[in-house]
């Protein structure tokens, strides 16, 4: 499984009246994407983000078309592997001017938005305005597989390289555009055609393993109302979000670990000739688990472009389909001696049931998560890492290949990080034994497993927590705490507790801090529930038991929760003063980050 590569390239800017400049820095970057092509992995595919032309003419696009050109023989990508969405300067603003004013003045909410986008006359007028643009479109990327959202406004596209299943969405956030710095807090994308788009996304017979999102406009600019839905839902669909128009290169990821979407605003590929031009390359791998942007700037002086730093951002994506930790302990076993005694934590840990990892330092061995393996200097770092970033290899292949076959083609670091463990537990006979204890807590949950339905009611709990509805789950959870498999009975208890919490009545959240204090003394609570405890008895007049709870959590838990527990310990103190505690609190955290 390669990594793949492509290019981000935006705001060309493409006019008559500037041709010879823009052949200048143009011509410059299209000899700097030919020359890298022989130094490293060739682009795949190219996204561009907008602003193909100055002022949306029909001749504009004729000069687009011999940019294009060059740029796909300068790349290797041809032109259906070109992905375009217009940007603001791709409006014809001489056209349907009290169109535009009037459509700017009434769309003040989804329902204006959604009743435009149904589609109507009224659209079609309006998009006259970016005709030249959409009929380029048409014309020069005739081969394009694009399905379109219903209003016409976003398309999907798909593509599959070397086993990993694309898809391209393209949206138009410049359908609203006046032009210029007014336009700012004026612009809608509507929530609509992300909806529409997202719909094509999922009626695809093969679900995608990356997504791709492209709009011109980065998605602050929008207006408030349409910001926060078209944000919720492209970082909640999206692994990576493609913007142009600032002009200047940034990048954020979403998620605490920075694992979640990867915005990208690229910078202008053309904007004067005198300007610190750039375009974007992009690079993931699955196998090592990592996204990596570099960004390629012009350098006026010396008319040519060279690339920054690479920066490198965490990658996870969805799985294609449900493991058992029966299956993949029966694979890695078979697939390498040295992860037979192992195999079932092991298995535990790459889905993601297990979540405790060993740590070799030279004063011996403890354990955490992985943030926290991550980040220490200690024997086991680098081959903790690799043998993590086969997570996404599993999401990719399971279900379509044998998990034998899997692990044969790509399970190199799975089985070298079985000899580490297998070499490192010979000399440490406490390493060992916690290593034995986690693969008989494994074999417990493995058999959990084949019991029928048990993993039906552990996902339909987790859904309906995930979505709040606390009556549903309540219900569920009263009808499992007294399960016989000792898992499930766990699961609903502190599920019945979350949903108890949630409403308000004080016999009830009297109830659920019982079951939360079970749940800690035998040892079954997540770290959550020991927060939810401890706000739970703050709220319930009960603060000195639940500044108790958060010392005794802080030592419990990875150091990696510290600043969970820390945010709920300064809430107290906020609300009742308690300087004293706040003490106690920083010097629980600084004895547990010393100890890790």
């Amino acid at each position: 499984m390669r990594p793949i590569c492509w290019l981000h390239v935006s705001d060309i800017h493409l006019t008559m009246s500037d041709d010879w400049a823009q052949d200048v820095a143009l011509h410059a970057m299209c000899e700097h994407i030919s020359h890298q092509r022989g130094y490293e992995t060739a682009p795949d595919f190219i996204l561009m983000t907008g602003d193909v032309a100055f002022s949306g003419k029909n001749e504009e696009y004729a000069r687009a078309s011999r940019f294009f050109d060059a740029l796909s023989d300068a790349s290797g990508v041809p032109r259906n592997l070109i992905f375009c969405i217009p940007g603001n300067h791709d409006v014809d603003r001489d056209r349907q001017s009290l169109c535009f004013v009037g459509a700017r003045t009434v769309l003040e909410t989804q329902n204006h938005i959604d009743a435009l986008l149904a589609p109507t006359e009224e659209l079609a007028t309006l998009l006259q305005r970016l005709e030249a643009f959409r009929q380029f479109q048409e014309a020069y990327f005739l081969d394009q597989d694009r399905l379109w959202t219903s209003d016409g406004l976003g398309y999907v596209s798909h593509l599959t390289i070397d086993e990993i299943h694309l898809a391209i969405v393209g949206l138009n956030s410049a359908w609203l555009a006046g032009g210029g710095k007014g336009d700012h807090g004026k612009l809608l994308i509507g929530e609509h055609q992300v909806i529409e788009a997202i719909r094509l996304l999922n009626a695809a017979a093969d679900a995608p393993h990356v997504v791709l999102g492209m709009t011109h406009h980065p998605l602050h600019v929008l207006q408030e109302f349409d910001r926060v839905p078209a944000l919720t839902r492209l970082e909640s669909a999206c692994q990576f979000l493609h913007c142009g128009h600032l002009h200047e290169p940034e990048a954020r990821a979403a998620g605490l670990s920075g694992s979640g979407c990867l915005t990208l605003t690229a910078g202008a590929s053309f904007e004067t000739r005198h300007s610190a031009n750039s375009y974007s390359v992009v690079r993931l791998d699955l196998h090592a688990a990592t996204r990596t942007v570099t960004n390629v700037r012009f350098n006026p002086a010396t008319g040519t472009f060279s690339n920054a730093e690479p920066t490198r951002y965490v990658m996870e994506i969805a799985p294609s389909g449900r493991c058992s930790v029966a299956e993949l302990a029966n694979a890695l076993a078979s697939f390498h001696a040295a992860l037979a005694p192992w195999a079932n934590y092991l298995a535990a840990v790459l889905l993601e049931r297990k979540t405790e990892l060993p740590i070799l330092t030279n004063d011996g061995s403890a354990f955490g998560a992985f943030a926290v393996v991550a980040e220490t200097e200690n024997r086991l770092r680098d081959a903790t890492i690799a043998f993590m970033a086969f997570r996404n290899v599993l999401r990719v292949l399971y279900g379509r290949a044998d998990l034998v076959d899997i692990l044969r083609r790509h399970g190199e670091a799975v089985a070298r990080y079985g000899v580490a463990l297998d070499d490192a537990s010979l000399d440490d006979g406490e390493l060992q034994a916690r290593l034995g204890q986690l693969e008989a807590d494994a074999l417990a949950l493995r058999g959990a497993e084949s019991q029928p339905g048990a993993s039906h009611t552990e996902a339909l709990l987790l859904d309906l927590a995930r979505s709040g509805d606390w009556t549903e789950l309540r219900a569920h959870s009263e009808r499992h705490v007294d399960s016989a498999d000792r898992t499930i009975a766990m699961q609903a208890k502190g599920m019945l507790a979350l949903a108890l919490g949630k409403t308000g009545e004080h016999t009830d959240r009297v109830v659920a801090i019982g079951l939360y204090r079970e749940l800690l003394e035998c040892g079954n609570a997540e770290f959550t529930d020991a927060g939810i405890l401890a706000t739970l008895l703050h709220e319930e007049g009960l603060p000195d038991e639940a500044k108790v709870v958060l010392l005794v959590a802080i030592k419990r838990f990875s150091v990696d929760k510290s600043d969970y527990f820390a945010g709920i310990g300064q809430d107290i103190v906020g609300a009742g003063g308690d300087r004293a505690f706040r003490k106690q609190l920083e010097a629980a955290i600084a004895q547990r980050r010393q100890r890790a």
